[in-house]
């Protein structure tokens, strides 16, 4: 299997479980627009998690969510009500917790069913800017749209020698 076609095959499982947990989980109507796109440079949002995928694949996931998308995730992660002094910290917390849900179940339906791969722990950044594709390296995204903004799935590997 070509590197390229890994890449669609995981961002493939990553938004089937992403359309689960939006809809079963946070009740939030979310859809796909049915297009994986091969991407030079990606646009991140306000708000990004990403995620390394190593071990018999070797990708890095990112996940970008639009600010009223992830305050809307926040409080729906949440129990009770959240005061304000409290919700960057959560919201930080819910955006790395979700990122990992979804990734976590998708691995039973990446290639090879996922035996051999593991993940690292999510980490979240606030005000990136882009990141560009580099010599070698394949970028597949895949876009969600919600009544509250866009989440954005991307994944990054090396391509190089198909």
């Amino acid at each position: 299997m070509k590197n390229s076609e890994i890449l669609k095959e995981v961002l493939t499982a990553i938004v089937y479980r992403a359309e689960l947990f939006m809809t079963d989980e946070m009740k939030i109507e979310a859809k796909f627009d049915g297009e994986f796109r091969s991407m030079e440079k990606i646009e991140l949002k306000k708000y990004t998690t990403t995620i390394g995928i190593g071990g018999s694949i070797n990708l890095l996931f990112y996940v970008s969510y639009n600010e009223l998308l992830l305050e809307k995730l926040t409080r729906a992660f949440s129990y009770g009500k959240i005061h304000e002094s409290e919700l960057a910290e959560l919201r930080e917390s819910a955006a790395g917790e979700i990122a990992n849900m979804i990734l976590g179940h998708a691995v039973n339906d990446f290639p090879n069913r996922g035996k051999g791969v593991t993940i690292t722990p999510p980490v979240t950044v606030e005000d990136a800017k882009s990141i560009l594709k580099t010599n070698g390296n394949g970028i597949m995204t895949a876009v969600f749209s919600t009544p509250y903004g866009n989440m954005e799935f991307n994944v990054i590997g090396l391509i190089k020698g198909e």
